[in-house]
């Protein structure tokens, strides 16, 4: 839309005295509802401006609330149907420009078609910087909800032309959309994030947001959670979103980690308005590859030791592997581990192997002075989100003795 200002004689002044108007023309999103009639004017100005003055006027238009503006279909400006009052400000007046901020009270269903309201005057032939707030309260109190600048120089008895955006301000973010059946192991597996930005009154902003809304996915695993979209940054952990239009993916390498939590953050937004979301893998379990079994009582799986004469490794030492899609394969590559080691310290050491292509070796070697034993290992990828039974192992150490006697003849 194409926003104007023309001049045109001045009907509070004499016909030499020109007057500058200003046609902002948006709109809104998440409007809707009974609306009040407009009521007047609140701060005009209280003394006639001096002569040769240029009154600014500003037609504000809110198109009705339609099922359309609120999925962001419409053109990408916005001004939010709760607006009741409207401040108008020069952040650059002469010195003496009284007053350099008028408020006006309007109703957003009464200016489906527009509303004039009144700008602080100035001298013409200047460049005047406007800055345009509108809030849900009366008399520019309550909430500020969209916000926009413009610039012109007026000159009297000539049209002018100028445009301004009206930028819904941010007050809450809501995140939706995260996928919860990415499986670990699967690279490149990626869905659209549905975000949510809200005015103050709860209103979607459809359009150009007045401060860009960043979502944020700190994984330190770069063969983790990454965000691409329209404006992607951080290395692939962040990306913004400058309107409703702008769009952010979550993509997901595949590696077995814990749940990742997106955030969002925009200026002025805190706290719980902040959305925030949680990315949760789902994990696949971790299986048995490769080793002995033991004799011991269920025959699970295990090293059985019988002797510390390194001489041959039958019975000094054994090795079980273990393996998890998405943690011990290529190119994720990261080790198990296992809990429970103290417990064969009196007879074997359990070491941990380097990674293989085919898993997590745990060899277990008797030490040079055992005792009989039995010690039972779980098997671990040290994940709060592991949905699976962790497997074990056991390391067993067996002794023997021969005792013999004899009799004295007399």
């Amino acid at each position: 839309m194409i926003d104007r200002m023309t001049t045109r004689p001045s009907a509070i002044r004499s016909a030499a005295i020109a007057a500058a108007v200003l046609a902002l023309s948006a709109c809104g999103g998440g409007g809707g509802g009974a609306v009040s009639a407009p009521a007047a004017p609140t701060s005009a100005p209280t003394t006639a401006p001096q002569a040769g003055y240029v009154t600014p006027q500003f037609t504000i238009v809110i198109p009705a609330q339609t099922p359309a503006s609120v999925r962001g279909r419409r053109a990408p400006q916005f001004i939010s149907g709760a607006t009741a009052s409207i401040t108008i400000t020069i952040t650059n007046p002469p010195a003496g420009l009284t007053p350099t901020s008028v408020t006006t009270n309007i109703s957003a269903g009464s200016c489906n078609s527009g509303c004039t309201v009144s700008g602080p005057p100035s001298p013409p032939g200047q460049l005047d910087n406007y800055t345009l707030v509108t809030y849900d309260g009366s008399n520019g109190t309550g909430n500020a909800l969209d916000t926009g600048t413009v610039s012109l120089t007026p000159v009297a008895g000539q049209a002018n032309s100028a445009s301004v955006t009206l930028k819904g301000i941010p007050a809450t973010i809501v995140i939706s959309g995260v996928p919860n059946n990415f499986a670990a192991g699967t690279a490149g597996q990626s869905a659209a994030l549905t975000v949510v930005v809200t005015d103050a009154d709860g209103r979607p902003i459809t359009g150009t947001y007045a401060s860009p809304v960043t979502i944020n996915a700190p994984d330190p695993n770069s063969l983790g959670v990454t965000l691409t979209g329209t404006n992607p940054g951080c290395a692939g952990h962040c990306a913004t979103l400058n309107g409703s239009a702008d769009s952010v993916s979550l993509l997901y390498g595949g590696v077995a980690e814990n749940p990742i939590t997106l955030t969002s953050a925009a200026t002025g937004v805190t706290g719980a308005n902040a959305g925030s979301a949680v990315f949760t893998p789902v994990l696949q379990p971790i299986v048995w590859f490769s080793g002995p079994t033991s004799v011991s009582a269920g025959s699970p799986k295990g090293v059985d030791l019988f002797t510390n004469d390194n001489t041959s490794p039958i019975g000094y030492t054994g090795t079980e592997v273990y393996a998890e899609n998405g943690f011990t394969n290529p190119p994720y590559s990261m080790a198990l581990s296992v809990t429970g080691a103290a417990g064969c310290a009196t007879f074997a050491t359990v070491t941990t192997g380097a990674d293989t292509a085919n898993g997590t070796p745990f060899t277990a070697t008797s030490i040079a002075s055992p005792v009989a034993g039995i010690c039972t290992l779980t098997v671990t990828d040290n994940l709060t989100d592991q949905p699976n039974a962790l497997p074990t192992f056991v390391v067993t150490y067996t002794t023997s003795s021969l005792g013999a006697n004899g009799k004295h003849r007399r």
